[in-house]
């Protein structure tokens, strides 16, 4: 949700761009103090979202000449240099204005970008039709917005990492999922990362209160962490490592069937989420679990996680929980 400040600027701007549809004037408006910051940034990303939204010219009664994405040269204004001139075309001039008795009211071309405007204008018949927006991206119409694609087209093509499949397995919990993401890449907030940031904060592990700590330490190094693995490791038939490269590289290379290696990884990532929380609960509200205690607390959480999808899928499902208490 955006918020913005009630002034009389902005509201009539919102009325006129999102409740009229009016998508020429968020192309014609400048970015100015009287708006909020989030409109101000939403002005500021017009080039990056110009090519994504096009106009299917029609009428040509609500294309603005100058502004909107109507013709194969994008934005006119920047493409014929109106800021040095405008050719005497109005700057809300309409496409639909500019034709009169079935000749276009063009200055004549006096450059290489005029002179192509006048060739695609040839080719340009106006209907009854009224003129309507939609969403293209890299040159293919879309039917609906979709929030996905937009976003891999903004992001761009980026090779898939080795652990991804380990990390976003199938059958997990969303919220574990995430935090292993995190662990991942080293964006918790461990000890070493907040003195490097200059807090003035202790180096020791809140786990075994022994160690710096640090994300290399915290999974699996650390005294704490490894004996609560190495007893969910057993239960998963898997053998506990201590080192966290070696750690990434058997989660990410699991060998068959797949039911094991589901639950090998639903486990894991369960370790570090419910060790995360430990040290939180130790540094925010002065409260202990022993090993026992994160044991009985993970075990639930992955039958409970298992019975879950038994609907869907039986059969996986009773393998997991013969493994799990195999």
């Amino acid at each position: 949700m955006i918020f913005f400040r009630p002034d009389s600027v902005w509201v009539s701007w919102f009325k006129e761009v999102i409740l009229n549809g009016s998508v020429h004037n968020y192309w014609s408006t400048k970015p100015s103090s009287t708006y909020s910051w989030p409109v101000n940034k939403l002005l500021k990303l017009k080039s990056v979202v110009y090519p994504m939204i096009r106009l299917q010219l029609q009428n040509g009664k609500m294309a603005r000449f100058w502004h909107d994405n109507w013709s194969p040269f994008g934005c006119l204004y920047d493409y014929l240099g109106a800021s040095a001139t405008r050719l005497g075309i109005p700057i809300n001039a309409t496409v639909a204005s500019l034709l009169r008795d079935g000749a276009w009211r063009l200055p004549p071309a006096r450059s290489e970008h005029q002179l192509n405007l006048h060739s695609f204008l040839t080719t340009i018949q106006l209907t009854d039709v009224d003129d309507a927006y939609y969403w293209e991206i890299e040159g293919t119409p879309m039917l609906r917005y979709e929030t996905g694609r937009i976003y891999h087209y903004l992001r761009g093509n980026i090779e898939t990492v080795q652990w991804a499949s380990a990390v976003w397995s199938p059958r997990s919990i969303p919220r574990q999922s995430f935090h292993a993401w995190l662990v991942v890449l080293d964006r918790t907030p461990t000890r070493d990362r907040l003195i490097s940031w200059g807090l003035q904060v202790s180096h020791l592990c809140l786990l075994c209160n022994a160690n710096s700590e640090s994300r290399d330490h915290l999974y699996m190094d650390c005294p704490f962490s490894f004996d609560l693995w190495t007893l969910i490791a057993t239960k998963c038939q898997l053998l506990p490592l201590r080192n966290w490269s070696a750690l990434i590289n058997q989660m990410t290379s699991l060998p068959p069937p797949r039911s094991k290696k589901l639950l090998c990884l639903l486990a894991w990532k369960a370790v570090m989420y419910w060790l995360w929380r430990e040290r939180n609960e130790r540094l925010h509200a002065n409260t202990f679990r022993t090993i026992d205690s994160l044991l009985k607390t993970i075990d639930r959480q992955i039958r409970n996680h298992i019975q879950s999808f038994r609907e869907s899928n039986h059969a996986l499902s009773s393998k997991m929980i013969q493994l799990w208490f195999s």
